[in-house]
């Protein structure tokens, strides 16, 4: 069975226009993991859609291809229930047990409702690691933390800062690890790695 750290959860906007950005990071995570990487998304449009299509055009096999749409796909048996997106961001998170969630959005902000936000805040209660990337270099982005969910924020530098290594082995983030200067300002720090 796959290495648990090797489970990364691709999410994002709805609009993202930079599909190469998100093949980009998933080549580098599968030149690092091989067979053991498993990508989380959630079939929709903009930055899950390259995400599947990504998975689909690599030919992944189901256990490593976590795909979980919002509402079933033509021809296959309706659900008795319909999940509201931040239920099925919450059942992702529980079922899946991702160790990195990489969001693409383009007009982050923490206090802005969607499902982005909403699965980027539900990953970090979690424990989990995310890295935001708002723009079409997928080597500059910031690390989201707890406390850009509280008080005043500023919007997401697109400054140059160490970008996440999707292809390393990533354990659980430390607050020594991945603190910012101040809100919403990206950081160096990255969290820490295992053998």
């Amino acid at each position: 069975m796959t290495d648990s750290h090797s489970r990364v959860l691709i999410c994002g906007s709805r609009r993202w226009p930079w599909p190469d950005t998100i093949t980009t990071l998933l080549d580098r995570a599968a030149a690092r993991h091989g067979n053991d990487l498993v990508v989380i998304e959630g079939a929709g449009t903009g930055a899950a859609s390259a995400a599947h299509h990504w998975c689909t055009h690599q030919d992944l096999p189901a256990w490593r291809h976590r795909c979980h749409p919002l509402t079933p796909a033509p021809g296959h048996r309706t659900r008795t229930r319909c999940w509201s997106e931040a239920e099925r961001n919450q059942r992702i998170l529980h079922d899946e047990g991702p160790r990195l969630v990489i969001a693409f959005h383009e007009n982050f902000h923490p206090d802005h409702p969607g499902s982005t936000n909403d699965m980027c805040r539900r990953a970090l209660t979690l424990g989990v690691p995310v890295w935001l990337v708002p723009t079409a270099d997928p080597d500059k982005g910031m690390w989201l933390l707890p406390s850009h969910y509280t008080g005043q924020h500023t919007r997401p530098s697109t400054r140059h800062c160490d970008p996440p290594n999707p292809t390393a082995t990533i354990g659980p983030a430390t607050p020594e690890s991945n603190t910012a200067r101040t809100p919403m300002e990206p950081s160096p720090a990255t969290p820490t790695t295992s053998p």
